[in-house]
């Protein structure tokens, strides 16, 4: 892969990034049955045999150095196995790529012990580590909700605050985030005031069980406290650009999947004596989502290589990546539907499923909306 700088990159991934692409894409088709996926998503329940095999294959913390259970490769890579596997099944690829949305603020702001502590059990597949972002109980957001203690005992406080937390009942440990701090707090999900008041029933995403938590008056230790440890970059933002480009790997995957499944079917599909491909507007219509899924995927590869070459220029890209890819997935899902005709609304059938998930990471942590007025605050520099 061309090195990252000033002048455009032309992505041509080694032998090594094709082999990667090529293991998750089998991996893919052999593990991840639809049937399977139905039944998951209808209990909400986390496809953990699935899991555990794509940790013992390296697929899972493929990012992380090897002395904390990874293949020491970086965000690009795990970028390559997401996109294969949501390519393959929405539901199952987001929930395996959620798994460990924390590991990337742990590496590059926890000490030594964390990471030894925390990384290598999700290598392992016998742990997550989830993020809370945290908001204030009345949806103001204006009283800081985290803080630095200074009565003489050291540590940190959560006075008040709430969270939606993918896979918040199912791990022990949660890294909270706060948007007036430059710093993140590690807590155990048993602690004294951190309560799981109850399952959302999100639109999509419901193979990836998300919980409401709530935090009142929780006491942190100060060595649990993941300082900004960077000169220009603090545990939030490390967050932020890791969760867009991880979110818009997945929507490229749905959108390929989409268009790759319209596609057959259009070349199958047959409609006064002709296949249904053969009609102009069907054609229209894919060589527009051919067009918008080439665009995505580069802006994700960029977004991901960049990540990995520190570029300072990373928080417009990984909003604009963002916005554009999962406004791509919504759009190839939407008219994927539109080719199937009746077939594609059933359940039993995986477009309706893409859709919901299209839709559902689109408006997660941040919608589309708040993304285009982050954007232009930054175009504009105000």
């Amino acid at each position: 892969m061309s090195h990252w700088g000033d002048k455009p990159v032309e992505f041509e991934l080694t032998e090594t990034q094709k082999d990667i692409q090529k293991a998750a894409r089998e991996f893919a088709e052999k593990e991840f049955d639809s049937d399977l996926a139905l039944e998951l998503e209808k209990e909400q329940k986390f496809p953990k045999s699935i899991f555990e095999k794509a940790c013992q294959l390296g697929f899972i913390g493929i990012e992380y150095p090897e002395s904390y259970g990874g293949q020491s490769f970086g965000l690009f890579e795990d970028i390559l196995v997401i996109e294969e596997f949501t390519k393959k099944d929405s539901g199952i690829g987001i929930a395996l790529s959620l798994t460990d949305l924390g590991a990337s603020v742990l590496l590059k702001h926890g000490d030594e012990k964390q990471k030894r502590e925390l990384l290598i059990p999700i290598t392992q597949g016998k742990g997550f580590l989830p993020v809370a972002l945290l908001e204030s109980m009345d949806g103001e957001g204006q009283t800081p909700m985290i803080i630095k203690r200074r009565d003489g005992s050291g540590g940190y406080l959560i006075s008040e605050g709430k969270s939606w937390v993918t896979y918040g009942s199912l791990s022990q440990f949660i890294i909270v985030l706060n948007r007036g701090s430059n710093f993140g707090l590690l807590i155990e999900k048993g602690w004294k005031g951190v309560k799981i008041t109850g399952l959302k029933k999100l639109m999509g995403m419901r193979i990836s069980p998300t919980d409401e938590m709530v935090f009142n008056q929780v006491e942190i230790p100060e060595g649990n406290a993941l300082p900004n440890s960077m000169e220009e970059q603090d545990p939030l933002s490390t967050y932020l650009q890791v969760y867009r480009i991880k979110t818009s790997g997945q929507a490229l995957g749905i959108s390929q999947g989409a268009f790759d499944q319209a596609l057959k079917h259009a070349k199958e599909r047959e409609q006064f004596g002709r296949k249904i491909a053969q009609f102009q507007g069907i054609q229209f219509m894919l060589a527009d989502l051919y067009t918008q899924i080439e665009a995505a995927r580069n802006l994700v590869y960029r977004a991901a290589c960049g990540y990995d070459a520190k570029s300072p220029d990373l928080e417009k890209l990984s909003l604009v990546t963002k916005l554009f890819t999962t406004e791509v997935a919504v759009k190839t899902t939407i008219d994927a539907i539109q080719i199937h005709g009746g077939v594609g609304l059933m359940k039993e059938y995986s477009m309706e499923r893409r859709l919901r998930d299209a839709k559902t990471i689109q408006n997660l942590k941040e919608s589309n909306l708040v993304q285009r007025a982050l954007i232009s605050r930054k175009i504009v520099s105000i």
